[in-house]
């Protein structure tokens, strides 16, 4: 993957709002205004550079192990599509690992700024991976045998909650279709 070519996780975007929303009834509702109060800007761009880091950390082509301890609560949830959701500070650390030597060249990088409003952090991604390592069998829908040599490549969006500068979740939407059909645990659809 060239990073070069894509914006780095901690980029700063100004928050997002929109005129309205329409809700869940039909009705139409006010969306969330972005704070003028300037702690709460300063709390919002804190919780940008936090997320920045774990994306780097966590996510980014060189694991670091000891993000987790720094910046995830020790009951954070991960939640994604394409696996079993994880909790806790070792569960996510084992996922991690596993994920990794399975795929060894594993890495995601931010395709926009990182959006932040109160405790909310979103950000947008592109990477995946080649399955040169061991067996993996986290995926919902299958488990790979040792090193198949197939890629994934996909994108996904992420909203992360924070609090008290900790990682509390991290649930993500990931074009799991597209990457479980590249490495082969999902048929293509025929037109």
């Amino acid at each position: 993957m060239q990073r070069r070519n894509l914006l780095r996780w901690a980029g700063t975007g100004a928050v997002a709002t929109a005129a309205g929303v329409v809700g869940l009834t039909g009705q139409a509702q006010a969306a969330p205004r972005a704070s003028t109060d300037p702690r709460q800007t300063a709390r919002e761009q804190a919780n940008k550079a936090i997320v920045g880091r774990w994306f780097d950390g966590f996510w980014g082509p060189t694991y670091d192990p000891a993000i987790v301890e720094a910046l995830a609560a020790p009951d954070m949830l991960l939640q994604y599509s394409l696996h079993v959701p994880r909790r806790g500070r070792t569960d996510i650390r084992a996922f991690m690992k596993d994920f990794r030597a399975s795929f060894p060249d594993l890495a995601f990088a931010g395709t926009a700024p990182l959006i932040a409003q109160g405790d909310l952090v979103v950000g947008r991604w592109l990477g995946g991976g080649t399955h040169t390592g061991a067996a993996f069998s986290d995926f919902l829908l299958g488990s790979l045998p040792a090193a198949t040599g197939r890629k994934m490549h996909f994108s996904g969006t992420t909203v992360l909650r924070l609090a008290g500068g900790r990682i509390v979740e991290e649930i993500g939407l990931d074009d799991g279709v597209t990457a479980l059909t590249q490495l082969g645990l999902v048929a293509p659809i025929r037109a």
